[in-house]
């Protein structure tokens, strides 16, 4: 008996279903994926909110006139806004807030009309704090500071954890040109110690307490901040620094 020829009939059937069923999937996923891109967009700009917030709510640092002898300084000797940054060359939100430090040198300090000046302030809870702040200082002995400050910074994850940064830091040393004997020798020492202590005694008297710190001329405060908010504030400072005094001639 010849069998009843039904498959086909099934087949195109069944390709309907497939059809109708392959459809019903794509409207699906494309809700779905509309949902997640809501939730993404509400996420971000919840959490622009939270750190609009975080920086508006931030502790004030009042800045006295600054010891700026136990500092590093960067810029002209007489520009007319000074920004002191307290900072732990271990710490993540320093780390952090570099590319804004780094663009507010290339826009103001380039130019002339900021002078940056760095304060070591290393936590205790940092292993390997101090020893990053001895590195960048004999490394400024050899006229290498920045060079050194900059490198800690974008390298900070390799040498964060390890049980003893040295021999790293000796190899930063080699990048940079310097003699990485001598570095070697300074940082074993801690040569350059006491001009970190007197740098952390600075920033004790003015109730520093978190890293980073920074002042604008005589106005600090603690935490990061976007960029477009310390070019304000550093605009503001340049506007007063350079408007005539009471009774003064322009």
């Amino acid at each position: 008996m010849q069998t009843p020829d039904h498959k086909p009939t099934t087949a195109r059937d069944n390709s309907h279903y497939w059809l109708y069923g392959g459809i019903g999937l794509l409207v699906v996923a494309i809700i779905y994926t509309c949902i997640l891109l809501i939730r993404a967009r509400a996420g971000s700009a919840e959490q622009s909110a939270a750190a609009e917030s975080a920086a508006a709510n931030a502790p004030q640092v009042q800045f006295v006139p600054a010891e700026d002898v136990v500092g590093e300084s960067m810029g002209q000797a007489d520009a007319p806004v000074v920004v002191r940054e307290f900072a732990d060359f271990q710490c993540p939100a320093c780390a952090a807030f570099e590319p804004v430090l780094q663009k507010m040198r290339k826009d103001y300090v380039d130019t002339g009309m900021v002078r940056l000046v760095f304060f070591d302030y290393p936590l205790d809870i940092h292993k390997n704090a101090m020893t990053a702040s001895l590195t960048a200082r004999c490394a400024g002995a050899q006229g290498h500071f920045w060079p050194m400050h900059d490198l800690l910074y974008a390298r900070q994850q390799e040498w964060a954890e390890l049980p003893d940064p040295v021999t790293k830091f000796q190899s930063y040393a080699g990048e940079l040109g310097l003699d990485g004997a001598a570095l070697l020798g300074c940082v074993r020492a801690g040569t350059t110690r006491p001009d970190i202590l007197r740098s952390q005694a600075y920033g004790d008297a003015l109730g520093i307490n978190a890293t980073p710190s920074y002042g604008v001329n005589g106005a600090g405060r603690a935490g990061a901040m976007p960029y477009e908010e310390l070019k304000k504030l550093i605009e503001q400072q340049y506007a007063m620094a350079k408007k005539p005094a009471a009774g003064g001639k322009n």
